[in-house]
């Protein structure tokens, strides 16, 4: 990747507006006219149409319990429920959403490389020197972060609206992609695709090393989901009942937990405590990167 503020980058994102938005202009050019950004795309494309389609099989199994693997009465009553208006909403949210455990690591990656690139290749000291105010260049970086995160939700939402209805219809249901429950998982999404694209973002000004902020990253991702066979164990320990919601300090599992219609897992808190610990660790991660960026040799 070639320097944020040097010859091309600058000088096409134009002369006008503000010192931020000429930043955004340029880091917007510089995803844009590298591989890297489109090769993240393509594997989001595919992952969300692979997810889609194993959601599909999932929940074409709950309306339709394969004989042998249940009783005759628990198919029927599982049928029942997932055939009725609370079933099936919670059924088209899980499709809108489909592929937003991979999906969401599109978006931290790179967010990952969106800031690291530049020490990576040594041009921020170019970038720093252009724009002496550090807080200025990581917050342009912040939201083309953010809106790379909105556009994976994008992409993923207009194949989920496509590919729902076509689903739904082929089992003989219905539901409203317009209600609360559907848009509401929706919506949270977009929120959660965000906060994973800052998230990188944060994680790599405070790392500087791109290796190693990518290694931290699919560690912290990857190791969420550890939290909770090993909240399980503390629990079978000390029989409090809180250790069972503890796992939503993980942060992939803050995520699921606030995009989820219902419960993510047994005893997971409400959705909203997954949120305020998501953007709680966001911000932090962000605060961190703009005060170490400003206190720290560029080279």
């Amino acid at each position: 990747m070639t320097a944020l503020l040097d010859s091309a980058a600058l000088d096409q994102a134009g002369d006008t507006g503000t010192t931020l938005v000429r930043l955004l202009r340029a880091e917007f050019m510089k995803i844009r006219t590298t591989s890297t950004g489109w090769l993240f795309l393509t594997g989001f494309i595919v992952f969300t149409a692979l997810a889609l389609t194993i959601n599909g099989f999932g929940s074409h199994y709950q309306l339709y319990p394969q004989q042998g693997l249940v009783s005759r009465a628990q198919g029927l009553a599982q049928a029942a429920q997932a055939r009725s208006p609370a079933g099936v909403a919670k059924m088209a949210a899980s499709m809108m959403t489909s592929g937003q455990r991979i999906g969401v690591l599109f978006a931290l990656l790179l967010g990952v490389l969106v800031v690291t690139s530049e020490f990576a290749n040594q041009t921020a000291a170019v970038t720093f020197v252009t724009v002496p105010r550090r807080a200025t260049v990581i917050m342009a970086k912040v939201a083309a972060a953010a809106c790379c995160g909105a556009l994976f939700w994008l992409v993923g939402t207009v194949l989920a609206a496509v590919a729902t209805p076509l689903f739904l219809y082929s089992q003989h249901v219905s539901t409203s992609l317009a209600g609360w429950a559907v848009a509401r998982s929706v919506l949270l999404n977009l929120l959660g695709f965000v906060a994973w694209g800052v998230f990188g973002l944060g994680l790599g000004a405070v790392l500087r090393s791109q290796t190693a902020s990518l290694f931290a990253a699919i560690g912290v991702y990857a190791g969420s989901f550890g939290a909770e066979p090993f909240f399980s164990e503390l629990y079978n320990l000390f029989h409090q009942d809180w250790i069972l919601a503890a796992p939503v300090i993980a942060p992939a599992v803050a995520s699921e937990v606030m995009i989820t219609s219902g419960q993510a897992f047994p005893y997971a808190p409400p959705g909203w405590v997954g949120g305020v610990i998501m953007i709680g660790y966001t911000v932090a991660l962000v605060a961190a990167g703009i005060a170490l960026t400003k206190r720290r040799d560029v080279i």
